[in-house]
C-alpha cells in the first residue's frame, strides 16, 4: 500500500513536471512566433508583399470582380467533404474558423495550404506558428487545384455573406 502511494506521488510529481515543462517551452515558442507584440495565437495579418515565396506551388489566383456563383456552390461541396472535420466558418475547432480567412491570408496562400500541406508546413513560418497553436498538422486532402480554387470561391462567398 505504501508503495503505491509512493509511485503515485512520483507519478504526479513527473507528470507535473513534465507538465510545466511543456507550458514553458509552449510560451517560449508563442513568444518567439509573436510579431509586433501579437502572440500566435491571433493570425497574423493578410500578406502585403507581391513576391510569393519560392516554395508556392502556386504563385498567383485571379479573382473576379464579382463571386463565382456555380464555382462557389462546387467548393461548398468540396469544403463540406473534406474541411468541415476540421474547420468551422465562424468558430476554432480543430484547426482555425475559415469564414474570414481570406482577410487574413492572400488566396495564393490559401490555395497552396489546401495544395501542398506539406511544404507549407516545412516553411512556412506562420504555419508553424499555427501549429504549436492548434497542436494538429493540417493532413494532405488530396484535392486537385480546380477543387481548392472552388473552395476559394466558397469562401469568398462566406465571408462576403458576413458584410
Amino acid at each position: 500500500m505504501k508503495t503505491n502511494r509512493l509511485q503515485n506521488a512520483a507519478l504526479t510529481g513527473f507528470c507535473l513536471l513534465v507538465w510545466m515543462g511543456m507550458g514553458l517551452a509552449t510560451a517560449n515558442f508563442l513568444t518567439s512566433c509573436a510579431k509586433d507584440g501579437e502572440g500566435a495565437k491571433s493570425d497574423a495579418p493578410k500578406e502585403a508583399v507581391k513576391q510569393k515565396p519560392e516554395y508556392y506551388k502556386v504563385k498567383e489566383v485571379k479573382l473576379g470582380a464579382t463571386i463565382d456563383p456555380a464555382l462557389s456552390k462546387q467548393g461548398g461541396k468540396v469544403f463540406d467533404v473534406t474541411c468541415t472535420g476540421c474547420h468551422k466558418y465562424d468558430e476554432r475547432y480543430v484547426g482555425p474558423a475559415l469564414g474570414e480567412v481570406l482577410k487574413r491570408r492572400t488566396p495564393e496562400y490559401v490555395m497552396n495550404m489546401i495544395l501542398d500541406t506539406e511544404t507549407m508546413i516545412d516553411k512556412d513560418d506562420t504555419v508553424r506558428c499555427m501549429l504549436q497553436t492548434y497542436l494538429m498538422k493540417m493532413p494532405n486532402m488530396q484535392v486537385d487545384e480546380k477543387d481548392a480554387r472552388a473552395v476559394v470561391e466558397h469562401l469568398r462567398e462566406v465571408a462576403d455573406k458576413k458584410k
